[in-house]
């Protein structure tokens, strides 16, 4: 019934647009539409509720970046990616962390496949176009404009995430509760923690070595990408 559903919905999926910039123009599904069950996970691997998870995480935590685009908004945080910041009494007053572009790294000295960035540059184009202004492109431009998270749903379908977490959370809770042999928690008690120990924060010395060869590694294979080589 799924497969049905969405091979059906698939080619009614268009809307059209009318852009002064790229004129009129009927967006929708592509011609490639591929739909497979999940029936096996190899010769020997169980078919099993663990095992259909751990197929959809892999993919539902896989980001932009993972594809060769970036791990970070462009705009530039100071000027919010309008170039400019409005005085009092209207007058606007370039950015000068930006140099007025609105961006916080250049978008020709980007790192990434000139495929990729021809992406990023009409996505960061035509989100300032007033027509796509709710589209909010240029914000998004390093996802390649789309944004949200893949299971985001309307809060009466279904449950919501936030439950979710409270159930999580209350369940490991008690598991370690159980697991050190505490009593119960009684509703009328209030536990209060009244010394705090600074512990430490960011990397140890080690930690910070192998952190930044791993950067400047992806730093170099992205460059390599960028002026047309293959990794």
């Amino acid at each position: 019934m799924l497969t049905d559903a969405i091979r059906t919905a698939a080619p009614r999926a268009r809307i059209s647009v009318d852009s002064a910039a790229v004129g009129e123009r009927e967006l929708g599904w592509g011609q490639q539409l591929d739909v497979r069950e999940i029936a096996a996970f190899g010769t020997d691997a169980e078919f099993s509720d663990q095992a259909v998870a751990a197929y959809v995480a892999k993919y539902a935590t896989k980001s932009a970046d993972a594809s060769g685009t970036l791990d970070r908004a462009l705009f530039c945080r100071p000027c919010q990616g309008r170039g400019a910041t409005v005085l009092p009494h209207g007058t606007p007053l370039p950015c000068t962390a930006c140099d007025g572009t609105g961006q916080a790294r250049p978008l020709p000295r980007l790192a990434v496949a000139r495929h990729v960035r021809q992406m990023i540059h009409t996505c960061w184009e035509l989100g300032k176009l007033p027509e796509f202004a709710h589209l909010k492109l240029w914000k998004w431009a390093h996802m390649l404009g789309f944004r949200g998270h893949f299971s985001t749903k309307s809060r009466s379908y279904s449950t919501t995430l936030g439950a979710l977490r409270d159930a999580r959370r209350a369940w490991r809770t008690e598991q370690a509760r159980t697991h050190t042999g505490l009593p119960e928690p009684d509703s009328t008690t209030t536990l209060v923690v009244g010394r705090w120990d600074y512990l430490g924060s960011g990397y140890s010395p080690g930690a910070a070595l192998l952190a930044a060869g791993v950067w400047h590694r992806k730093e170099l294979e992205r460059q390599f990408i960028a002026e047309g080589g293959c990794c």
